[in-house]
C-alpha cells in the first residue's frame, strides 16, 4: 500500500475557474481573511487534485470535521488525509485506504532559540540526547517537533497529547499510549522540514510537487521498510505491541 504527500510553494497555482472545490466549500471561506482564505481554499484545492490523480475523483467529495476538529472526508470509506502549512509552502498527505495520517512541516530557523528551548522542555531525556548529539541543533529540535506534531496530528490529539508521546530517535522508535501501531519519516532539506506520519502497513510514501504551472513533479519515493532512507531522515515504528503498552516513563 502506499500514501501521498503533495506541496506546493507560493501563490496557489489554481485559478478560481478551474478549481475542483464545490461552490459551497469557496462560499464558507468568504468569512475569513484574505491569507487565511487563500490558505484555506488552497490546501482543499490541492487535496483534490490529489484525489483526482490517484482516484479519478473529479470533484472534492463532501468534507466534514473530526472530533478532534481536523477536517475529514463525510464518507467513512474514503481515506483519511492531512493538512499543514509551513510560511508559503502548503502540503497535503493522503492515507491509504483504510490507513490513517499526519502531516506536518516547519521552517528551519523560524524560531529564536529561545523559542526552541522552549519547545524542548517537555521533551524525554532520550529525545534531547539524541538532539544534542546532532550537529545543528536548530535543525534537530525542528526535526523532533515536527515528528510529534504529526504523530498526534494522526492520534488527534493535538497538543494536548504530548505526555501520551515518546520518541526514541536514536533508536528508530516512537512510543505511543493512544495509537501503539505508528510508524513515521521525517525528512531536513534546507529550508523544510517535513514529518508523516502513517499506519504501520503503508509500504512506500509517493512525494510530489506542483509548480505555478500545475506540472506535477515526482520528488521521490520513499520505501517504508528500509532502514537507510536518506542522511537526514528520521523513520521511526512503534516501540511495543498493544497489550505490552504502559504510560511513558
Amino acid at each position: 500500500m502506499a500514501s501521498h504527500f503533495v506541496r506546493w510553494i507560493g501563490n496557489p497555482p489554481f485559478s478560481s475557474e478551474n478549481m475542483r472545490v464545490p461552490q459551497e466549500v469557496i462560499n464558507s471561506a468568504q468569512r475569513f481573511a484574505d491569507k487565511r482564505r487563500g490558505r484555506f481554499l488552497a490546501a482543499r484545492e490541492l487535496l483534490a487534485q490529489l484525489m483526482l490523480r490517484v482516484y479519478g475523483i473529479r470533484e472534492l467529495p463532501a468534507l466534514t470535521t473530526s472530533s478532534s476538529g481536523r477536517p475529514c472526508f463525510a464518507d467513512t470509506n474514503l481515506p483519511d488525509f492531512s493538512i499543514s502549512y509551513a510560511g508559503n509552502t502548503i502540503g497535503v498527505l493522503l492515507a491509504e485506504e483504510g490507513g490513517r495520517a499526519g502531516l506536518d512541516m516547519e521552517i528551519v530557523r523560524a524560531h529564536s532559540r529561545q523559542t526552541q528551548d522552549m519547545l524542548t522542555q517537555d521533551l524525554s531525556s532520550g529525545e534531547k540526547a539524541w538532539i544534542n548529539a546532532q550537529q545543528d541543533f536548530m535543525e534537530a529540535v525542528t526535526q523532533i517537533w515536527t515528528l510529534r506534531q504529526s504523530i498526534l496530528k494522526l492520534t488527534g490529539e493535538t497538543n494536548s497529547g504530548i505526555d501520551s508521546l515518546r520518541l526514541h530517535p536514536a533508536a528508530g522508535r516512537l512510543r505511543s499510549t493512544v495509537f501503539p501501531d505508528i510508524q513515521a519519516v521525517c525528512d531536513a532539506e534546507p529550508t523544510l522540514v517535513w514529518s508523516c506520519a502513517l499506519s504501520p502497513g503503508t509500504e512506500r510514501l509517493h512525494l510530489w510537487e506542483i509548480d505555478g504551472a500545475q506540472h506535477w513533479q515526482a520528488l521521490r519515493d520513499v520505501e517504508m521498510s528500509k532502514p537507510n532512507i536518506g542522511p537526514r531522515t528520521l523513520r521511526l515504528t512503534s516501540l511495543v505491541t498493544p497489550h505490552e503498552m504502559g504510560h511513558p516513563s
